[in-house]
């Protein structure tokens, strides 16, 4: 969309620049794309098409619904966290990124276009994650109870509303955001709204803010200070888990205490030194913290695969102990999706909340193997490149493992364990034996070697049956 051609509205108050109506995406904007490995889909909710970043995956579906002036690609690198644990599909709300502007941005009309995306994507049994506008979609769409959902995570919701007082941010600062985004900005400039956040989030957001429709914003703005959060939070179905930053002014220590009042059975986690914007604030701790509560709410949710969500018991007349059907509770794969489930629980409680069983491999298959490409290891470790590319680095950043271009060829990493790489292995390897003589507890011990051998041959087989095209 060409700059030139936008037109500008009135301002909103004295002495504020008017904005322009025209929604911009630029061709730098889009090229961002290609650095995400994610695939685009498009719904229809009526008539407004919606598009969606599918990270993909084998794992429970996670579908993420960002804040007010957050385009899906903004929540890239939160998205590429939890790879391993599910599979983040991120959508661009509607007015923002490359979905249709629509003008009713109620609670309703966006819960909507969240069922559209999970009925038309073929999504079973999401897990909803919303941060700020979207951890209320999130609520919303899970009290209207349409589409069966396992859960889910809402991130800093504003609990701002009627006869409680403003929301944080006001308008014009918004406004004034937006309309520095369309005559052109960059990450510098970004950085006097936003001082904190990483260098490439800044870019993100100088790039994108500009395809967000200013009647989304207003419209949104307007529901944050007349739609109640507390009209649907008390109804929400578990397992649900509200994460708020410690210094956030938007779920103020109130507003978390009136939170956990109003619905005791919600897991409450405070996420430590950051405000709302969560993630960017506090990037590491917020991301480990949002893991472990992914990894408890997958674990909570009900093992059957049909039916709404719910934590109320059944009414009058219904049947309260559902049995699954032969066909599905004798299949391997059902029995070895819940010893998956099971495994990622017992390892978050007995050996490691922060550390992945993928990331534990890599580092104790570097440690036995010291300097090896980062490609040898993956295969080792039975890790796929683009999986193997995004563990390495978020062992990297946690200062566990080096990396460093090979002599002969720079595109090749090589890979080492750090000091502190080689003591979390030492600490977790100690653990982690004693957690596998658990798992193994109720198979005599004269029969465990056998077991072992027909669940290697069957790892085999189903890697080979994988690759088949």
């Amino acid at each position: 969309m060409a700059m030139s051609r936008a037109v500008a509205r009135a301002p909103r108050q004295s002495g504020e620049p008017p904005v322009p109506h025209q929604r911009i995406l630029t061709q730098a904007a889009l090229a961002d794309l290609a650095d995400v490995p994610a695939r685009s889909h498009w719904v229809r909710s009526g008539c407004v098409r919606l598009h969606v970043l599918d990270y993909g995956g084998d794992g429970v579906p996670l579908l993420v619904l960002p804040g007010i002036t957050s385009p899906a690609v903004t929540m890239d690198f939160v998205a590429r966290e939890l790879t391993d644990l599910a599979r983040p599909v991120v959508l661009d709300v509607r007015g923002r990124g490359l979905s249709d502007d629509a003008g009713d941005q109620s609670l309703d009309a966006l819960a909507a276009d969240v069922e559209a995306v999970i009925e038309q994507l073929g999504l079973v049994r999401p897990v909803l994650f919303g941060h700020s506008m979207g951890a209320r979609v999130a609520a919303a769409t899970a009290v209207r109870g349409k589409v069966a959902l396992a859960g889910t995570l809402l991130v800093d919701p504003p609990m701002s509303g009627p006869g409680r007082g403003p929301y944080p941010t006001t308008l014009a600062a918004f406004t004034r955001q937006l309309f520095q985004a369309r005559r052109g900005t960059d990450a510098d400039e970004v950085a006097g709204f936003w001082p904190t956040w990483p260098r490439r989030e800044l870019e993100l957001r100088a790039r994108w803010l500009a395809s967000c429709s200013l009647d989304a914003i207003e419209g949104t703005h307007h529901g944050f200070e007349n739609e109640d959060f507390f009209d649907w939070w008390p109804r929400v179905p578990g397992p649900t888990t509200l994460l708020y930053g410690a210094d956030s002014p938007v779920v103020t220590a109130e507003g978390a205490a009136e939170a956990a009042a109003a619905h005791p059975g919600a897991r409450m986690v405070r996420v430590p030194d950051a405000g709302h914007m969560v993630f960017w604030d506090n990037p590491q701790p917020a991301l480990e913290l949002l893991r472990e509560a992914l990894t408890r709410t997958v674990n909570a949710a009900p093992s059957h695969d049909s039916g709404a969500m719910t934590s109320s018991p059944p009414a009058p007349g219904e049947t309260a102990d559902l049995a699954s059907p032969r066909e599905l509770t004798h299949a391997p794969g059902y029995l070895a999706r819940r010893m998956y489930q099971a495994y990622l629980a017992a390892w978050l409680h007995s050996v490691d909340a922060s550390l992945t069983g993928p990331q534990f491999a890599v580092l104790q298959i570097t440690g036995e193997n010291p300097g090896s490409d980062q490609g040898s290891i993956a295969s080792l470790a039975a890790l796929d490149t683009s999986t193997m590319a995004d563990v390495a680095r978020r062992l990297e950043n946690r200062g566990l493992l080096a990396r460093t271009p090979s002599p002969s060829d720079a595109r090749r990493k090589l890979l080492d364990l750090t000091d502190a790489g080689r003591a979390t292995v030492h600490d977790a390897n100690l653990r982690a034996r004693r957690l596998d003589e658990e798992l193994l507890r109720p198979i005599p011990p004269e029969q465990r070697d056998e077991v072992l051998r027909h669940l290697s041959t069957l790892a085999d087989h189903w890697e080979r049956l994988g690759r088949q095209d």
